[in-house]
């Protein structure tokens, strides 16, 4: 029998899930309908755009609405998107429902954070969100090996079904077995939170300047590693196999889910603020530590190094924000430090594509180093001054 916490670790499962299965096709499925390496960057922030579009206003509305409704809606959006794909006949449909896609995580990803959150005994707060983040990163991690596997295999479209039919039974699991949370029918209903009234709490705005750092290094990198990995020599590429970066990509992804619930039992037993700090550090490290990696060993080395620091900060991260938006409201908080993360994403790779025809391609590994280090320090004078 599922638990609450079980159908909310399958929702967020399968919404990075599906996010991983389609992002190694989408450029080859934009491409076969004309689109243009512009128009494919494009694509690629529309998801971000939407979620922080619309992430904000979807936590707000949760204060006041039933959080497992909306959930339901989120999860029957991206149901419905996922057939809507295979719908697509030029780029401007497919960008169009690549946005519907956005607002569908928008609203089933901090709303299941939320919840989570609500769930969480005092004390065991990382231990939770370390939990709901592993679902996270194995999503993420795992996506991308089915989503190849199954265009191998089957079609191109075949990823497109697959994430359908996963979402439908999330959505089923939430209607029937997901309970309306318990502190509704205690809580007088109430105007939701202002998002200046959440970020003018100075721990929650250190961890959401911490995260849309984290995640603007993040995506500076990210975006252009697999072309570091298996790009020619000319561009400052490896010219290792295509194969080899998704194994070093997925490793990477699955290593740090892995770590994620045990560092969160760290984060309640041990002062989380120090456990960021040293995260930080050890995922900039990281970058580093990639354009002096000429093997496969080494670059997988590099790329675990980061992903141990992340999956030392993150839990202890979300613990923090749980804490502070017991008092603050759940939905609202979860909503605006989702928010921070979109911000990144976006500004990332945008950044990262202008620099690397001026600086080139490895050099970038440096600057996303410096801009999480930039982050750390950020967090921690800002928590040292609170």
């Amino acid at each position: 029998m599922f638990h609450a916490i079980q159908v909310l670790l399958l929702c967020v499962f399968t919404a990075m899930l599906g996010l991983g299965i389609v992002s190694p096709i989408m450029p080859l499925y934009a491409e076969s309908l004309g689109a243009t390496f512009v128009q494919i960057g494009l694509l690629s922030s529309a998801w971000s755009i939407s979620r922080l579009i619309f992430t904000p206003a979807i936590g707000r509305l949760s204060e006041t609405r039933s959080k497992r409704k909306l959930m339901a809606v989120g999860l029957a959006i991206y149901m419905i998107v996922s057939i809507l794909y295979t719908l697509a006949w030029d780029f401007t449909s497919l960008v169009s429902i690549r946005f519907l896609h956005g607002l569908g995580s928008a609203i089933t990803m901090p709303l299941a954070l939320a919840y989570a959150a609500a769930l969480a005994p005092e004390g065991k707060e990382g231990r939770y969100m370390g939990t709901m983040n592993f679902s996270i990163f194995a999503g993420m991690g795992l996506g991308p090996l089915i989503g190849g596997y199954l265009t191998d295999e089957f079609s191109l479209s075949a990823p497109f079904y697959v994430m359908s039919a996963m979402t439908a039974l999330s959505l089923l699991l939430t209607l029937i077995i997901l309970p309306e949370e318990k502190s509704r029918s205690s809580i007088v209903r109430r105007s939701a939170p202002s998002f200046r009234k959440v970020l003018s709490n100075k721990l929650f705005r250190a961890a959401f300047v911490y995260r849309v750092m984290d995640a603007f290094g993040r995506g500076s990198v990210m975006y252009f590693l697999s072309i570091f990995i298996s790009g020619s020599s000319e561009i400052g590429g490896l010219g290792m196999a295509v194969s080899v970066a998704g194994l070093i990509l997925s490793v990477g992804q699955i290593s740090m889910a892995a770590m994620q619930r045990p560092f969160g039992v760290l984060a309640d037993r041990y002062n989380k603020v120090r456990l960021i700090l040293l995260g930080g550090l050890l995922a900039a490290t990281g970058y580093a530590l990639l354009p002096n990696a000429y093997t496969v060993w080494e670059v997988m080395m590099a790329r675990l190094v980061i992903s141990t620091g992340a999956a030392l900060a993150m839990p202890a991260l979300t613990a923090i924000v749980t804490i502070e938006g017991r008092e603050l409201g759940l939905g609202t908080t979860m909503s605006v430090f989702q928010s921070a993360m979109s911000i990144g994403m976006i500004a990332g790779p945008l950044l990262s594509g202008l620099l690397v025809d001026l600086i080139g391609l490895q050099r970038i590994f440096y600057v996303g180093g410096l801009i999480g280090l930039t982050g750390t320090v950020a967090f921690y004078f800002m928590e040292r001054l609170r």
